[in-house]
């Protein structure tokens, strides 16, 4: 809380019988003035007792609320390492993750061509197969064979 400096003037009024007597001091230095938007308090003015009395109350008021937002501080900063720390613990496991995905990757892309080839065997296989087995019916034909004569 800070305490502003303000130039101050102070007026007093004393009324005694019929008389009424005005007195005005100036101060010309800046002293600390506390305004607290209702009162405003001319803290050099205050005896010293309750000047003293009243800083003490201040120190213990900031070092109350201090303490609480240091605490606060500290917490922040922590969680801030944490987060910091975990972060880059992800974005390692993020690399290892990538460079282990584009691995399964390429290893499915082989397997995938593994099979095409299989495919490829195995249709030209049956493809064969059809051919060779109308090749030996147009033999037995030739031949004038039954069905259950072997080629020879």
């Amino acid at each position: 809380m800070s305490m502003p400096t303000a130039a101050a003037s102070s007026t007093t009024t004393a009324t005694t019988g019929s008389t009424t007597t005005t007195t005005t001091t100036g101060m010309t230095a800046s002293a600390p003035v506390l305004d607290t938007g209702v009162l405003k308090i001319d803290v050099p003015r205050l005896p010293a007792d309750i000047r003293k009395q009243f800083y003490r109350d201040l120190q213990s008021l900031t070092h109350y609320v201090d303490r609480d937002l240091r605490q606060r501080i500290t917490s922040v900063h922590a969680n801030a390492k944490l987060i910091s720390a975990q972060s880059k613990h992800i974005r390692g496991q993020t690399f290892a993750l990538v460079k282990e995905t584009r691995k399964w990757e390429e290893t499915a892309g082989k397997a995938s061509a593994i099979l095409k080839e299989a495919g490829d065997v195995q249709n030209w296989a049956e493809i064969l197969e059809v051919e060779l087995s109308a090749l030996e019916e147009t033999l037995r034909i030739v031949d004038g064979r039954e069905n259950d004569e072997p080629v020879t």
